[in-house]
């Protein structure tokens, strides 16, 4: 018989990212997260409110998750580079949380410039301009040029269009890395 687990938000949640990450954001709703846990839909009620509460948290567990990813794999001397890198590893490896971060209704974008806003990417803009001598403008152009590639194809590899491996990935972004800063 398999041990009971404790009925708490932290595990709600990891068992809604795990579940996600295997099928998909659309595979999560009450039902199935309650038949998951091996448990009717009521007590996930008694912890929380409803299902867009549920959905929130879970969005914060995954966004978690790929910050503590890319953190991984950020190396300060490379940042644009390793930036791009890490994020389409990230959309390769895990697929789905990926498509539920950037490819859904869940991203909070609705401009090109709003990419700008992220923690990530205005560290690695302002990374180009103290340690690589570009301006302010000259970063977030590269920036932006260098993340519309490196989103092509995390998208294209999360959506299953093509399949890179890790060592493709980084040939590809150095690459299109180079021809940018020529």
């Amino acid at each position: 018989m398999a041990k009971a687990i404790a009925l708490t938000k932290e595990n709600i949640v990891k068992i809604a990212v795990k579940m996600i990450n295997n099928e998909g954001w659309d595979s999560l709703n009450a039902r199935s997260l309650a038949k998951q846990i091996g448990i009717s839909t009521k007590p996930l009620y008694r912890i929380y409110d409803n299902m867009d509460e549920i959905k929130q948290d879970v969005l914060v567990e995954i966004y978690r998750q790929y910050d503590e990813f890319i953190t991984s794999k950020i190396d300060n001397k490379k940042a644009l580079l390793t930036l791009c890198i890490a994020y389409v590893e990230f959309a390769n490896n895990y697929k789905n949380l990926f498509i539920s971060l950037f490819l859904s209704d869940n991203l909070k974008w609705k401009k090109i410039e709003d990419v700008f806003d992220e923690k990530w990417n205005q560290g690695t803009i302002i990374n180009l301009v103290n340690k690589h001598g570009f301006s302010f403008d000259e970063a977030k152009e590269l920036f932006l040029h260098m993340w519309l590639y490196a989103n092509g194809l995390a998208t294209l590899i999360a959506t299953n269009q093509i399949k890179l491996d890790e060592e493709k990935i980084m040939i590809r972004m150095v690459k299109i890395y180079k021809n940018l800063v020529k």
